[in-house]
């Protein structure tokens, strides 16, 4: 049974580059589907937590938009991952990751479900129980979510909430504009 979804941010949820600014600023670019697809895991009842060595002020706030938690800055994953896990009462067992890198492999290795994105490093596809048919940054954390319910019996039943949900998805606060009335 999987309780908890951790997300490794660059390379999976983004493509892995860093945009840099001339000041403090930094860019980054999030798919749309890994959106829906972290909903459809939360909508499964999963813990999802976004945990980047980076402390990246886009991924925090990708995550908030979400709904999902996050650490950002985080040096030695293993060991927060740990901690954090305790706290909410889930073991390893129950934890599915999602990385792409060296930096991945001691979580992948004690997680029960272990993903790599497509455009992983060797050494994490080798220890990958599934790899994701799309790389990190166009849709792999959905299509890890995807693969993850199917493995539990529940995304039929999850999209389905999903796409009838009244509340609807959206990200951000509503607004309209433009101008009304005007003709050609």
């Amino acid at each position: 049974m999987i309780r908890a979804l951790v997300l490794d941010v660059d390379g999976v949820l983004s493509d892995g580059g860093v945009i840099l600014d001339a000041g403090d600023g930094e860019a980054k670019r999030f798919h749309s589907r890994d959106g829906v697809g972290i909903r459809l895991a939360l909508l499964a009842g999963w813990k999802v937590l976004f945990l980047t060595a980076r402390a990246s002020q886009p991924a925090r706030r990708r995550a908030e938009e979400l709904g999902a938690e996050w650490a950002i800055g985080i040096h030695h994953k293993e060991r927060f991952l740990e901690a954090w896990l305790a706290e909410r009462g889930i073991v390893w067992e129950e934890t599915a990751y999602v990385g792409d890198d060296l930096q991945d492999l001691a979580v992948l290795r004690r997680v029960g479900w272990p993903v790599a994105v497509a455009d992983a490093v060797p050494e994490v596809r080798e220890v990958a129980r599934y790899v994701t048919r799309i790389p990190g940054g166009s849709g792999a954390v959905r299509d890890a979510a995807e693969w993850l319910l199917d493995q539990e019996g529940l995304r039929e039943k999850t999209v389905a909430v999903f796409v009838s949900a009244t509340e609807g998805f959206g990200v951000g606060g509503q607004e309209t504009g433009g101008a009304s009335g005007a003709g050609p």
